[in-house]
């Protein structure tokens, strides 16, 4: 999207009546306080506003802003271009599109039936979700750090208020009911918290001017992830942190060395932790999440070699029955110890309402087959290195630790600190690109702020 501090020049190019060319004013104006607004509400998660007719889609407080700053973008668009569809756009929405039709039908017991229940909500989040990584300028101001550290200041105060009040003592901020008797702030389960911690945390590390101010909400960000009881989110960013300082150690052969003997050890003790966990789990007989996640994992690839392309939205909820149940099977000769198969099982039969891969990755492998993974894969890829050239290194982690997030253990949509992350971390690449170019064009420009 073009920076809106040019929406002036780009008026000046066309005839419009005046009350377009205020209404485009209009827009502007109130642009960046959207932006704001979506990005200090964003640990608000589990609100009343879920018993919306949008229900979860509207779950969270900055999709208020959100949805706004998508009409209004939309709005201008028109305004501006009102003819001119942007070729990639047109591409990615064809072939969605292809796909859920192609799969609107299945044949249920010798009879097609149609399949549409899930086609609004995904389609809304996803194109929310693209939107809000790739459609919303966050330009640096003061008000948009401040946003961030506000955002962090929620989040502190959403794991307070659990232990002080007790879970679910805001009833309108917090909507789920609490069954873990782990912390899970102002969003819907502790694994979401886990996420939102440090998405946030790195955002708001990487606006702070100064080292040691970086380095102290570092360091909160560590004991927030110990006290919220996520010991494999900590794992996961002390690992994204050791990857970094890794990417960085280029200078001898000694270095990497010295790296490698304090890495090993880390890994041993990960690796220990991650088998006690397993075996709590299996002692204290709770083998569900295990056959759930692992069947459903299973469950995602046998759907894509059958169908490379996804089924889209439509076919996700009618592919379960077919080919969930070979998943199951797999799964359950994989694993020498019995496995508690009694949540997954719920999927096979209507109303299906809580079946997902409990991944996100793996949700839009299903949905969306081969084509999703590649451009998942280099979008990713893309952004972590040129966040590395560019020297945000706050931002490298932030990320790096949420693809580990999508691939494991996130699925949720309608949380908006992720995409909100990955749309912040774009802007600022791109902007650390330009003034770098313009360094190299004019060296004086360089001199001259120095």
């Amino acid at each position: 999207m073009s920076d809106l501090s040019t929406g002036n020049a780009a008026l000046g190019q066309f005839k419009f009546p005046t009350r377009a060319v205020s209404a485009e004013k209009l827009g502007i104006q109130i642009y960046e306080p959207l932006v704001w607004m979506a990005l200090a509400l964003c640990p608000f998660q589990d609100t009343i506003l879920q018993y919306s007719p949008l229900k979860l889609t509207a779950a969270a407080f900055s999709f208020v802003p959100l949805i706004c700053l998508f009409l209004l973008t939309a709005v201008q668009s028109w305004l501006r271009k009102p003819f001119t569809v942007n070729r990639k756009i047109l591409i990615l929405v064809v072939y969605c599109a292809v796909v859920c039709a192609a799969n609107l039908f299945w044949i249920d017991n010798g009879e097609p039936t149609l399949h549409s229940q899930s086609l609004l909500p995904y389609t809304l989040l996803t194109s929310l979700v693209l939107f809000t990584i790739f459609g919303v300028n966050y330009r640096p101001s003061p008000w948009l750090r401040a946003a961030a550290y506000s955002a962090f200041l929620f989040t502190i105060m959403g794991i307070i208020s659990g232990e002080v009040l007790g879970a679910n003592a805001i009833s309108f901020l917090q909507v789920t009911p609490s069954l873990s008797g782990r912390p899970h702030g102002f969003s819907t389960e502790p694994g979401t918290l886990s996420v939102q911690i440090v998405a946030i945390g790195m955002i708001t590390a990487h606006f702070l001017s100064r080292k040691w101010q970086k380095w102290t909400i570092g360091v909160l960000t560590c004991v927030l992830l110990v006290y919220s009881s996520s010991k494999g989110g900590l794992i996961s960013l002390m690992l994204c942190s050791v990857v970094l300082g890794i990417a960085k150690s280029r200078a001898s052969l000694r270095s990497k060395v010295i790296i490698a003997v304090l890495l090993i050890p880390f890994l041993y003790v990960g690796s220990l932790f991650i088998v006690s966990i397993f075996g709590t789990l299996i002692e204290a007989n709770q083998t569900t999440t295990i056959a759930t996640r692992v069947s459903m994992t299973i469950y995602a690839l046998i759907t894509v070699v059958h169908h490379p392309f996804g089924v889209g939205f439509t076919g996700f909820l009618p592919s379960i029955p077919r080919y969930l149940p070979q998943a199951m099977q797999f799964v359950e000769g994989l694993f020498p110890i019995p496995l508690a198969f009694f949540e997954v099982r719920e999927y096979l039969y209507p109303p299906q309402a809580q079946a997902d891969c409990k991944t996100f990755f793996f949700d839009y492998l299903v949905f969306f087959g081969v084509p999703f993974a590649i451009v998942f894969f280099k979008f990713v890829g893309n952004l972590l290195s040129r966040l590395f050239r560019s020297g945000c290194d706050w931002l490298f982690v932030g990320v790096l630790f949420s693809v580990l997030a999508l691939m494991t253990y996130y699925s949720t949509t309608y949380a908006w600190t992720l995409p909100i992350l990955f749309g912040i971390s774009l802007c600022e690449v791109k902007r650390s690109e330009t003034s770098r170019a313009l360094t190299q064009t004019n060296p004086g420009l360089d001199q001259a702020g120095t």
